[in-house]
């Protein structure tokens, strides 16, 4: 993989990111932080097309199948475990598409960093990891306002579509994004298709469909208009 001129950024979230300067990854850990520049997407791609976002895109099924698809959309896929980043940086390298880039992240720390830039068009968030046990109900990704600070991250008419096979918390996920004044609920299930009518689907997905296992899903829609002051400047 194309990586060299290791950089370490300092972010006022308590993040440091350790940036590869390659077309195609970053990787960012948790440490102390200071105040660094605003990146926008247009510096991440080099061009303005819409951007979509997939948080957790494990072995990237949907991510390179939809951006292959899809080539005048941006994506970004921010993954937690830095095998899966790497093995998906591989992939995007030796296959293609050139529209995606990864980056090996906590997606609760990096979305609270001037790393982030606003202006997403699409989040996807299929199958979070419920983290059952108590002592690890903190690596949940949604705790406070995390459904709050995703939403304004979004662009006026940004959708969020959300999958989980856990009943349980796909309802707390959906109570969260409830409590966002900007977001709305609507009735979504999977209709992401390739032009030849092949269903995009997770590796999950795909699993759980071939069990018969139930898979619940939403999508939420943010206004046109803000109404709430951005979290992340306070």
């Amino acid at each position: 993989m194309w990586m060299v001129d290791v950089v370490s950024l300092e972010l006022s979230s308590g993040c440091i990111a350790h940036v590869r300067n390659t077309e195609h990854f970053l990787s960012m850990n948790t440490a102390p932080a200071f105040l660094e520049p605003t990146v926008r997407w247009q510096d991440i791609f080099g061009n303005d097309h819409p951007v979509e976002v997939e948080i957790g895109p494990g072995k990237g099924a949907f991510l390179l199948a939809h951006a292959q698809n899809t080539p005048e959309r941006n994506f970004f896929a921010v993954e937690i475990c830095k095998r899966r980043a790497f093995r998906l940086a591989h992939l995007i390298e030796r296959d293609g598409p050139s529209n995606i880039r990864a980056i090996h992240a906590d997606m609760r720390c990096l979305i609270r960093t001037p790393l982030w830039p606003s202006g997403v068009s699409v989040y996807h968030l299929y199958f979070p990891d419920p983290w059952w046990k108590r002592r690890h109900h903190e690596r949940q990704l949604f705790h406070e306002d995390f459904a709050m600070v995703l939403a304004q991250t979004l662009v006026p008419g940004g959708k969020i579509f959300l999958a989980s096979d856990v009943r349980e918390y796909f309802i707390r996920i959906v109570q969260q994004f409830h409590t966002v004044p900007d977001l709305r609920q609507f009735p979504w299930e999977r209709d992401h298709v390739t032009k030849k009518g092949k269903p995009i689907l997770t590796d999950f997905e795909r699993k759980f469909r071939e069990q018969e296992q139930s898979i619940y899903y939403a999508g939420f829609r943010k206004k046109d208009e803000e109404v709430y002051p951005d979290l992340r400047a306070l």
